[in-house]
């Protein structure tokens, strides 16, 4: 009987053996499909949604300052605390300056005293008329330095001009300041969200139509706040090529919203009830899209198979999470949403859910 060497019987059952197992494994490979976030493309909608990164800016912002210089006696400005209109936020001391009040209305009855009695006088032929002209200027100069006077005593109380916030304080009680030297900075508390826009919607800023518009604070996640659009600036930022957009909205009682804030603006818009930008095409997430050698790419997902293939796609220039696509799609096929860098051709997919 022949034997077969034990070391090449064992090397003739692994020859055998590997085909087998490899055959396995890459039966395994095919069987496991790969996780991705997949979407069924449909019509681009003519309301489409879109959001921009925003800064929270206060609507109406200045800085406060007393019209007359002195020591600051009172002092009632905190950082972050809210004021009606009205209230007192800081005051000089006013001895000085009631004073001068005092002084000014001596003054005054005094002119008023020599005018009136002028004025019987030139009755009678006593005195001229001139002399009844000068004693009238030197009352109305009286009256002008009396007025002066009384306003500057009225200045040592500075008082908020508009109901809000403040933002900065820049003295502290009993600090000298100098006339118009900024003391406080006061916030109203409208404030606007203020977005990067790109040119498009400038272009159209007159066709645009905004709906559901809101702001979502990145300290306050899932509150969302309903927002107005104000305006955008007329000149484009150098470095970015966008423009200033700003919506306003007004923050509920129970949140202290400043001006440096960060938010996300959502919104649904159309452009004269046409899609996005007015451009005909299929609606697909920004993520969607695999970019190699200056072309555009998607992957595609075969209904049967569940295997994906990789698809040269035209988009139209646009900024946001979503972009249109103007060839290379169909409405109803499928397609990986986000992740298509991990992706290889005939790879199987299946739908991944949180």
């Amino acid at each position: 009987m022949n034997r077969i060497p034990f070391p090449a019987g064992l090397a003739l059952c692994f020859a055998l053996l590997l085909p087998a197992c490899g055959a396995a494994e890459q039966t395994d490979q095919v069987a496991e499909p790969r996780p991705a976030k997949l979407l069924k493309l449909t019509e681009q909608s003519k309301q489409a949604r879109n959001s921009f990164p925003a800064v929270i800016r206060s609507v109406r912002s200045t800085d406060l300052a007393f019209q007359v210089g002195g020591q600051i006696t009172t002092w009632k400005a905190l950082g972050g605390e809210f004021y009606r209109k009205g209230t007192v936020i800081a005051g000089l001391d006013p001895r000085s300056f009631r004073n001068a009040v005092a002084q000014a209305e001596a003054q005054y009855r005094n002119a008023d005293s020599e005018y009136q009695r002028a004025l019987r006088l030139i009755k009678e032929d006593a005195i001229s008329q001139s002399v009844v002209e000068s004693r009238l200027a030197q009352r109305q100069v009286a009256q002008a330095t009396l007025d002066d006077a009384r306003k500057s005593l009225a200045d040592t109380v500075l008082r908020a001009p508009f109901s809000g916030f403040i933002g900065k304080t820049y003295v502290e009680q009993f600090q000298n300041v100098q006339p118009q030297a900024p003391v406080v900075t006061m916030q109203s508390s409208a404030v606007e969200a203020i977005v990067n826009v790109p040119g498009s919607f400038v272009l159209n800023s007159n066709r645009i139509n905004y709906y559901n518009t809101f702001v979502e604070l990145d300290a306050a996640p899932g509150r969302r706040f309903p927002a107005v659009f104000r305006e955008a600036t007329g000149q484009a930022d150098q470095s970015t090529q966008t423009f200033e957009g700003r919506f306003t909205f007004q923050p509920p009682a129970d949140l202290l919203v400043l001006t440096g804030m960060t938010a996300t603006l959502f919104f649904d818009y159309d452009l004269d009830g046409r899609g996005a930008d007015g451009i005909a095409g299929i609606s697909i997430p920004l993520a969607s899209v695999v970019t190699e050698g200056g072309k555009k790419y998607v992957w595609v997902v075969k209904p049967v198979e569940r295997t994906v293939a990789r698809r040269e796609v035209e988009l139209a220039d646009q900024v946001g999470k979503d972009v249109i696509a103007t060839k290379g799609l169909k409405v109803g096929e499928t397609i990986v949403a986000s992740g298509g860098a991990y992706l290889r051709k005939g790879d199987r997919v299946r739908s991944w859910k949180r």
